[in-house]
């Protein structure tokens, strides 16, 4: 929308150029005290004035007779902002100016202020009915920035909701929702209005206003099978928005998985994951949501039983061996989501490990190592995995276990296969001073792939790997040329 100011600053007519000069002369006055000015002798500098008495000057300005001039310092103390505090008795004035530009200007200025402009609120309520949908819009965005303290224009802000202008009641919704808990009453009202468009705004506010909206809740459930299709999805955006404190909600929620519309089945499946464990009643709902058509839905369900927890674990055990490949990577992706507390999944991740799909194999290998210690059993054996991005995976996950997974991880080393000991070095880089005896083993490896890769953890490790130094010296003579070089670069990462 533009400013109704602004559009009037910036029309060039003869008037506007006619009164150039006049404005420079006021501007000039307002700034700097002529008097003062005239006094001082040639050879000194004109008194600066005040920021404060810049504001003073410009408020008083908004009086002058000049409607170009009352222009020019409603621009000025809209440029000053939040410092205009002394300015508000003459921009609630400026709300009855005669011009629509400027009673639009005063009320933005009145919202730069913010709270420190409280005592404006009657003033800007009755802006609230001006002609101007400008005005109005300014006035709905000056209460936002007040408040709470603008609690008083809550009765104005609801019948706002009904205006005729889209900006204007989208703009009296969100003073609604910063206004917070006193706004809640008359809102819950307003979800029984049989406007669709105010329907709309008030679920929006109550999302807005969150947690301290649970009165809401009973009403936002109804809601959910508001014939409106937008009302339905704020509603439930709105109950995500309250969050635990909407459990009440859940039945509701779930019903509302079933919706024809897939925005709103997303919503809500975020809304349940947003009330979390004590949304565990939605865990078959969510489930099956995972084989939503949309892979919004399936996502967002996925992330509801992650949040939801343990209780999701034995659905999402179940939903490793869907038919579908997606499903499955989901599933192992919430289970890794959910972590420790999904150790129960371990041997069925262990299986997925060996899925026909590699999205899924990556995703369980994932979800494993988020699991941590009771999963390196698993992932020890995923190192030997047929499929090069399992084994890579699987020791990605082992180092974020941590040192925890040494033990198994210098074991793995002297596993027959090179690549097994390729992948455990690796994991054991990733896992820092802890491992450093283990690497220092590794770099007597008899695969050169195995010694230059322990050589490259040691250097990642850094100072910490200091005692792997003289094994390092060794390896500069090694018969292979990338680990001579692998363990030059170590010894300089170490600091040598």
């Amino acid at each position: 929308m533009v400013n109704t100011l602004s559009a009037k600053l910036y029309i060039v007519s003869p008037q506007r150029v006619r009164a150039t000069t006049t404005i420079a002369i006021a501007v000039f006055l307002m700034f700097a005290d002529l008097s003062l000015v005239c006094a001082q002798v040639a050879t000194q500098e004109p008194e600066v004035p005040t920021a404060s008495e810049k504001v003073r000057a410009l408020a008083d300005a908004l009086k002058d007779s000049d409607v170009e001039i009352r222009y020019a310092a409603a621009e000025g103390l809209v440029a000053i902002g939040p410092n205009a505090k002394a300015a508000v008795p003459a921009l609630v004035e400026a709300l009855q100016d005669s011009d629509a530009g400027i009673r639009g200007a005063a009320a933005t200025v009145l919202g730069a202020v913010g709270p420190d402009a409280k005592v404006a609120v009657p003033a800007l309520v009755e802006a609230l009915k001006d002609s101007a949908a400008s005005v109005r819009w300014s006035a709905a965005g000056a209460l936002r920035a007040i408040g709470p303290d603008a609690r008083a224009a809550v009765p104005a802000l609801v019948e706002a909701l009904n205006d005729s202008t889209r900006h204007v009641h989208r703009a009296a919704a969100g003073a609604l929702g910063a206004i917070g808990r006193p706004a809640v009453p008359a809102l819950i009202e307003a979800l029984k209005s049989s406007n669709a468009g105010v329907r709309l705004s008030a679920a929006g506010a109550l999302g807005a206003v969150g947690p301290d909206a649970e009165a809401a809740v009973p009403t936002l459930a109804e809601t959910l099978r508001d014939s409106a299709t937008g009302v339905r999805g704020a509603a439930a955006v709105a109950l995500g928005a309250i969050g635990p404190d909407a459990k009440t909600a859940v039945p509701a929620l779930m019903e509302a998985l079933k919706d024809s519309t897939a925005s709103i089945r997303w919503s809500t499946a975020n809304a349940l994951g947003a009330i979390g464990p004590d949304a565990k009643a939605a865990v078959p709902a969510l489930a099956g949501a995972l084989r939503d058509s949309n892979a919004g839905v399936r996502g967002a369900a996925a992330g509801a039983l992650s949040a939801i927890g343990s209780d999701s674990v034995p659905a999402l055990i179940a939903t490793l061996k869907n038919a579908d490949a997606g499903v499955r990577w989901s599933a192992a992706g919430a289970l890794g989501a959910i972590g420790p507390d999904a150790t129960a999944a371990v041997p069925a991740l262990a299986i997925a490990l060996q899925d026909a799909n590699a999205g899924v194999r990556e995703s369980a290998a994932n979800a494993l190592g988020s699991i941590g210690p009771d999963a390196i059993p698993a992932l020890v054996v995923a190192l030997n995995n047929a499929h090069v991005t399992v084994r890579l995976s699987a020791a990605s996950a082992l180092g974020a276990i941590g040192p925890e997974a040494v033990p198994a991880l210098a074991a793995a080393l002297k596993n027959s296969d090179a690549g097994v000991r390729r992948s455990a070095t690796g994991a054991l880089g990733s896992i820092g001073p802890d491992a450093v005896p283990s690497l220092v083993e590794a770099l007597k490896d008899s695969d050169p792939g195995v010694r230059g890769a322990a050589a490259i953890a040691l250097g990642a490790i850094g100072p910490d790997a200091r005692a792997a130094m003289p094994a390092l010296m060794e390896a500069l003579e090694d018969s292979d040329g990338y680990v001579r070089s692998a363990a030059a670069d170590a010894l300089a990462a170490i600091g040598l």
